[in-house]
């Protein structure tokens, strides 16, 4: 059982492109403590197409393309082929910012992103939402907004992984080199919260196989998925585990309910 009082903020950083590859054949100290301590597992599945639209906004939504309706990374509030199964006050499909904000309208939320596009995914209102270009740029930001505003949750995003995929290939040393260079900002992010009240989350939106995502391969749809904090028991998560599941992980953790129209379970 989660010890829900011990949880005082939640730290999401989210690493875009980040694979399950690469947390295993890089050097990532800072990941693997959060894993030795916490409930992980390197086979979580994305949801298709594997984009980042649609699998960040399944991941902050608890729910597939087919319910939220963000279906490409063409998508925009004013370009929505599918309409969303339920809508929040902003017309939105309701997230994970906004079902905390509903239940505890007081809690600073906050979203700090390096994509630009990860900002149009969040309700309106509901939270602070800045756009810093570079994951380092991104990393100051955060951990400067945390130590100033102490946000319930924080939700960080950082690219640059991405990047080093689509330039160099997925399988390259290039891209082994930034995850390490992540894997060194998710240490300064963890070492700027209280480890001993803080949940903190490692979540992906997609793999890559050469220079490209967007297919349909394990090697893009598998992405990791990881959490520690206090109460979380030590253990790898088994098959299945979908990124639809964060959401609803979070918001059990923390003692408040779930949207009725989320599809994901809370993972014990």
């Amino acid at each position: 059982m989660l010890l829900l009082a011990a949880i005082q903020h939640v730290l999401i950083i989210g690493v875009d492109g980040l694979s399950n590859a690469g947390v295993r054949d890089a050097d990532t100290p800072h990941i693997h403590a959060l894993m030795n301590r916490g409930m992980w597992t390197l086979a979580s599945r994305g949801v298709m197409p594997t984009v980042s639209s649609p699998n960040w906004m399944s991941l902050i939504s608890g729910a597939g393309p087919e319910m939220h309706g963000v279906h490409s990374n063409e998508w925009e509030r004013f370009n929505n082929k599918i309409d969303p199964a339920c809508t929040g006050p902003d017309g939105l499909f309701p997230g994970l910012f906004g079902v905390i904000h509903a239940q505890r309208p007081k809690a600073k939320l906050a979203a700090i992103h390096d994509w630009k596009g990860f900002g149009r995914l969040v309700e309106k209102n509901t939270a602070h939402v800045e756009h810093v270009l570079g994951s380092p740029q991104a990393t100051d930001a955060a951990i400067a907004y945390f130590k100033q505003h102490k946000p319930y949750l924080l939700w960080v995003h950082l690219d640059d992984v991405d990047h080093a995929g689509h330039g160099k290939t997925w399988e390259g040393p290039e891209y082994k080199d930034a995850v390490k260079i992540i894997d060194g900002l998710i240490g300064r992010l963890t070492a700027a919260v209280p480890l001993d009240k803080t949940l903190i989350v490692i979540v992906a939106d997609h793999g890559g196989t050469g220079t490209k995502h967007g297919s349909d391969t394990t090697f893009e749809l598998e992405i990791p998925l990881i959490f520690a904090g206090p109460g979380i028991p030590k253990r790898e998560l088994k098959p299945p585990v979908r990124n639809i599941d964060m959401a609803p992980t979070v918001i059990r953790a923390l003692g408040l309910k779930p949207h009725a129209c989320w599809e994901g379970r809370a993972l014990r």
